[in-house]
């Protein structure tokens, strides 16, 4: 049995890892940053109670589908610890943008909107402006490729 040169062991090597790479992040239910705080440790009661993105605290913090949550208020991560589907963002604050277009790439907590009482997080500001008007097409896109990755 002849012996698999060291170019086609790293090929066969690289040929599994590509999709297994991408089964970690399609399974991921929330983005986080290195340190496993979601949404860049912004406070996501924050986009309801003061109409701003607003950094949270790590003083103040709440555990939620193995990610941190950071909040600004003791009062505000007690809030989302009661009810954390009401402000979590929707598709696990990935780019709804990315989303629709069946790509997952995270979301810049500054770049967001609430429609229909669920926040919705993007990438780049034309994410946004892109979502404006034609908000239920792109949800109804984004929440198809969702499905397939939760």
């Amino acid at each position: 049995m002849p012996v698999p040169s060291r170019r086609r062991v790293l090929m066969l090597c690289a040929a599994f890892m590509i999709p297994l790479s991408r089964l970690h992040a399609a399974t991921a239910r929330v983005a986080v940053n290195d340190q496993g705080v979601a949404i860049d440790g912004y406070d996501t009661t924050a986009y309801w109670q003061s109409g701003a993105a607003q950094p949270g605290i790590s003083a103040h913090v709440a555990e939620w589908r193995g990610a941190l949550w950071h909040f600004a208020t003791a009062a505000e991560a007690a809030m989302f610890a009661a009810a954390p589907e009401r402000f979590a963002p929707q598709f696990g604050g990935f780019c709804t943008r990315a989303m629709s277009f069946r790509k997952v790439v995270n979301a810049d907590p500054q770049i967001w909107r609430i429609y229909n009482n669920k926040l919705y997080l993007f990438a780049q500001p034309v994410g946004g402006e892109k979502f404006d008007g034609a908000e239920d097409a792109m949800i109804e896109k984004a929440q198809a490729y969702w499905d397939t990755l939760t």
